[in-house]
């Protein structure tokens, strides 16, 4: 095929030429920030000079660590006038994943936004210097970079290029786990963005970004219309995923060019062609393209070119293009090469296929990366000669027509446990024997005929002491669940000739111990077993004043036992029916005069390949950015003890095997984003020797498997497991059925079978997203949001950033034991929940911090509200909106029982989507902030984090990403003996001593609701500036 050559320039020639030609024309549009191609040239020639006093000359690397921003594209262009090259790196990464990064690429220096440098100097190698640029930019230059490090060093790469200049390094993953460096000349980006033959580059056009600067996306999109007199427009992610945000910012702002990946076009079409109305160009890519989507926007936007971009990094964004200038039916072809690429379709054995013949693709031409960085084997295996040119082996499958058409064709490589909760029987003991007057106790599971079981303790009492009084005493102690159901008092505990307690010589729990006359109806029977099975009581002593949250119901076991009553009798009732019905009896009479609007079972799977509604979201949020591990889920696991290999590797290939979400991989064709099930999926287990790095990486979602396992083997025989799985499969549920099931089969058991398969829970989901339920909600929440929510004005110390940061760190402060007995405390006083306590205490500590009487906190719901879905592995969980307006003379009891219920209503109305809410309400989007909250707020009713497993004492550890989605979003997880807040705070608002000051202002609030809850929520004015608050004595 002919080639046709770019003629050689550099980029920061090309630029400058540019600014001269049209230095009054608007370049950059960034929130309010508009830059002329004078005033973006002079601040990125600024930055060049600096770049120069500090030693950087043409190979030297520069770390860039920006989320998209007017910033970002200084850094871009300030490096290369410098004649350096950059090196992307997200600031939302984890540590370990921008060590890895700026250990592999030597780079001597990093740039990055306001807030970030402390973050990325953490990870940064000994050496590196790490600079916020505006800082750089308003002050001196500093001493000279470390000479060694100032230029990629020669080698095979370098000697087989063109001899064009480095422009960037952009990481991509690797086949191993570790992030690969592709390097890309100068040559590579001026044949993408000059002189094109695929598209007509002018000064007239306006971009959007829409590629994170870690993909090469936005090489098209940042020098396509910087190189050209165009106007690069930058929005947030937020809005690039939401429909009606989107169709405001392209319409707003008159965008004429558009790239958008595959799955995120066919969302945005199936919500609202209009959407494309006003674009002349739109470029789609990153997978295959759908018949369907494309010509349904062609077919309402007549006026639109669209094109099929295809292209590996290696060869600079684009290899291919096609102008889609008909409907498809089956196929779209990936088109011809575009000017300056030439492109081999070769079999097996590297020999030319004939027309129609499928081979793989081979590409050559000044597009081609020089290689990868400090990888020569990697190298030398991928970029290839070919008839003495050299090639890139690209991996795809294709096919070309008569008229060197292309046509893609896929790829060449292809303790003890009580309804659920883990509960250590010596933590029951131990706190026990912390209540005066009690000397000692055996606490044991007592089965009952219907195969389930119930705590009981047997306790030696001092005399005066009443047992009566032990369990009023422990649940302020501990949750209840690790509650025991009977607590019996004996003379001694008796031993057998072993010395250990001997269970038959105990007496026996007694045969009632429920209040009021025992269940007589079929109904009140039924109720009474279902209560007994989701709170691990015994039916027998339930009696019909029995009050289901007295005995110890949550949230979590209310919207089980919803779901059973769905089941059988098959009524349909709220959170706020049961919450009102809360004695036996109440709720006997509830159910029986509900409406017989019975739920069926979930059908099984069809095979339609569906995605759950949650999923869609969060694979267009991968597709804007795959390198991104924001929705990775790592955990570290410890057994106690050595972990065999083999037998670890059999029970996550069962594991694999029992659940099809862990089995799933995401592709696009002709109807959308779609699932596909495997029949099976490889075991991603690494084994190392010692210490493992570097276990956390991004998931290529059209890969199996999305889950990852790396044990760690160590002399002392305390292997370390770590895994990491990708939340488009996964879910806080889904991580406790996968710790417990793990250790089940490699015990060699094997558990119950969940009910139904994910793939049947997504396809019942996404039917249940229409109809009058949905209807329900969406009057429920539009009428909740009618007048808009002020922004939460929270005191920084540090200004608020234009455009959100996603960094983070986390702080955790346990709440002692009166402090945790004040929640509950509280709880048993108001008949709430533990959920309800802790909002309440973070609510109000934030209505005094910021001043405001109307706060809005995000909360997650499990998605989860048919019985059937309680074993199943999946990502379910959506987010709600919990809403206070606080009167003048609010107290904070006041403030309990309001939100008390706000979430029993919300529970009702948890199935409706959050972005759905978002785009209905049509909200003005503020860059530097989320959607209608800023704050979150989670309970973890379960406590999964220690527990004993066939004889096995196993620990499970979250690992902090090192993000944050949210200003502020506080964790409360509920633990055996106590409550642990942990705060994930945005570094770049907050210092960590301002998160330790909100922690202490929240167990403050725990204090004054239990002791004063009548004390006024907002009883004076509130200092705004947390900083000058620390030195100050704490008033809340």
């Amino acid at each position: 095929m002919p080639t046709h050559e770019s003629p050689a320039a550099r980029l920061d020639e090309l630029f400058t030429a540019q600014a001269r030609r049209t230095p009054d024309a608007t370049a950059l549009v960034h929130d309010t920030l508009r830059l002329t191609y004078r005033e973006l040239h002079l601040r990125a020639t600024a930055l060049a000079e600096r770049l120069t006093a500090l030693g950087a000359r043409e190979e030297t690397l520069v770390g860039i660590a920006f989320e998209r921003s007017a910033d970002a594209v200084v850094a871009m262009l300030g490096t290369v006038l410098a004649k350096a090259a950059y090196v992307p790196v997200s600031p939302s990464y984890p540590r370990e994943r921008i060590a890895r990064i700026l250990g592999d690429s030597r780079a001597p220096l990093v740039l990055c936004g306001d807030g970030v440098a402390p973050l990325v100097a953490d990870a940064a190698p000994d050496g590196t210097r790490v600079l916020e640029l505006n800082a750089l930019l308003s002050g001196t230059a500093g001493p000279p970079l470390d000479g060694d490090r100032l230029a990629v060093p020669d080698g095979p790469e370098r000697a087989a290029s063109a001899g064009s200049p480095l422009a960037y390094v952009m990481y991509t993953s690797g086949s191993t786990g570790r992030p690969k460096g592709v390097m890309v000349e100068h040559a590579g980006v001026v044949r993408l963005v000059r002189d094109a033959d695929y598209f007509s580059f002018s000064g007239d056009e306006r971009f959007l970004q829409t590629g994170a600067l870690e993909f090469d996306a936005a090489t098209f999109e940042i020098w396509g219309a910087l190189l050209n007199g165009a106007t690069l427009h930058i929005v947030g992610q937020e809005t690039l995923v939401t429909p009606a945000l989107l169709k405001r910012a392209l319409h707003g702002a008159d965008i004429t060019v558009l790239w958008l990946t595959s799955p995120l076009f066919n969302q945005m079409a199936d919500e609202d062609v209009s959407l494309f109305s006003g674009l002349r160009t739109l470029l789609i890519g990153g997978d295959v393209l759908s018949c369907r989507h494309v010509n349904l926007v062609r077919e309402a936007c007549p006026q639109l070119t669209v094109l099929n971009g295809y292209g590996p990094t290696e060869n600079t964004t684009f290899t291919t293009t096609f102008r889609i200038d008909r409907p498809y039916e089956a196929s779209i072809p990936i088109g011809r090469p575009i000017r300056g690429t030439t492109v081999a379709v070769l079999d097996a054995d590297g020999a030319p296929v004939p027309v129609g013949e499928i081979g793989e693709l081979y590409t050559a031409g000044s597009g081609l990366a020089r290689g990868y960085l400090n990888n020569p084997e990697l190298t030398a295996e991928k970029f290839v000669l070919v008839d003495g040119v050299r090639h890139y082996r690209t991996g795809d499958l294709v096919s070309s027509d008569p008229d060197g058409v292309l046509s893609f064709h896929g790829r060449t490589d292809n303790q003890v446990k009580i309804r659920g909760h883990r509960i250590e029987l010596g933590d029951v003991d131990n706190a026990l024997l912390e209540i005066d007057g009690l000397t000692d106790s055996h606490t044991h599971v007592v089965r009952r005929d219907s195969g389930g079981g119930q705590l009981v303790s047997h306790v030696v009492l001092a005399p005066g002491h009443r047992a009566g009084d032990v369990l009023e005493l422990l649940r302020k102690r501990l949750p209840s669940y690790m509650c025991p159901a009977h607590v019996i008092p004996v003379e001694r505990l008796p031993l057998n000739a072993n010395g250990k307690v001997d269970r038959a010589q105990l007496p026996p729990p007694p045969a009632r111990r429920g209040t009021g006359a025992p269940p007589g109806t079929p109904l009140e029977e039924l109720l009474a077993r279902q209560w007994a099975d989701v709170l691990g009581l015994d039916a027998d002593g339930i009696g019909l004043d029995d009050d289901f949250f007295e005995l110890g119901g949550t949230s979590l076991t209310t919207g089980v036992l919803i779901g059973r009553l769905a089941r059988d009798p098959g009524v349909e009732l709220g959170f706020g029916d049961l919450f009102a019905a809360r004695t036996l009896g109440a709720m006997a009479r509830a159910v029986g005069r509900a409406a017989a609007s019975r739920v069926l079972p979930i059908p099984a799977a069809t095979g339609s390949g569906v995605p759950h509604p949650q999923q869609r979201a969060l694979y267009a949020l991968w597709q804007l950015d795959p390198e991104s591990l924001v929705y990775n889920i790592p955990v570290t696991v410890r057994a106690g003890g050595p972990l065999d290999p083999d037998r670890l590797r059999t029970a996550l290939t069962r594991l694999i095997d029992r659940h099809d979400a862990l089995r799933t991989r995401f592709t696009t064709t002709d109807d959308d984003v779609r699932r596909e099930v495997a029949a099976s999926a490889p075991v991603d287990l690494t084994v190392v020797d010692g210490t493992a790095t570097d276990w956390i990486q991004p998931f290529d979602l059209a890969e199996l498997p999305l889950i990852r396992a790396v044990l760690e083997r160590h002399p002392s025989g305390e292997d370390v497991l770590h895994l990491d799985v990708h939340h488009i499969v996964f879910d806080g549920v889904s991580l406790r059925i996968l710790i417990d099931e793990l250790f089940e089969l490699y015990a060699g058991f094997t558990p119950d079978a969940p009910a139904v398969d994910y793939a049947a829970a997504a396809e019942w989901a996404q039917a249940r997203r229409s109809g009058p339920e949905l209807e329900r909600a969406e009057r429920y929440w539009l009428a909740r949001f009618a007048d808009p929510v002020p922004p939460l004005e929270l005191p920084t110390d540090r200004p608020r950033p234009a455009l959100r940061s996603t960094r983070g760190d986390v702080l955790a402060r346990d709440l002692g034991p009166e402090e945790t007995g004040h929640v509950w405390a509280v709880a048993a006083r108001e008949s709430l929940t533990p959920f309800t306590v802790l909002l309440t205490a973070w609510t109000a500590t934030l209505a005094r911090l910021c001043g405001q009487r109307d706060i809005a906190v995000g909360s997650p719901m499990g998605g989860r509200p048919h019985p059937d879905l309680e074993a199943v592995v999946g990502m379910f969980v959506n987010t709600v909106v919990l809403r206070a307006r606080i009167p003048e003379d609010a107290g904070l009891g006041d403030l309990l029982r309001h939100l008390g219920a706000e979430h029993s209503a919300a529970l009702d109305h948890q199935e409706y989507p959050f972005n759905r809410l978002v785009e209905r309400l049509g909200l003005a989007r503020d860059l530097s902030r989320n959607a209608l909250f800023d704050t979150f707020f989670a309970l973890q009713n379960v406590d999964f984090h220690s527990f004993r497993k066939h004889g096995r004492h196993v620990t499970v550890t979250m690992r902090h990403p090192g993000t944050c989605r949210f200003d502020l979003n506080l964790q409360a997880w509920q633990k055996p003996d106590r409550f642990t807040l942990e705060l994930e705070y945005s570094t770049a608002l907050f210092e960590r001593s301002s998160a330790a000051f909100l922690l202490e202002g929240v167990a403050a609030t725990l204090r004054e609701l239990a002791l004063d809850p009548d004390s006024p929520v907002l009883p004076k004015p509130v200092e705004r500036s947390v900083a000058a608050r620390q030195a100050a004595e704490f008033t809340f």
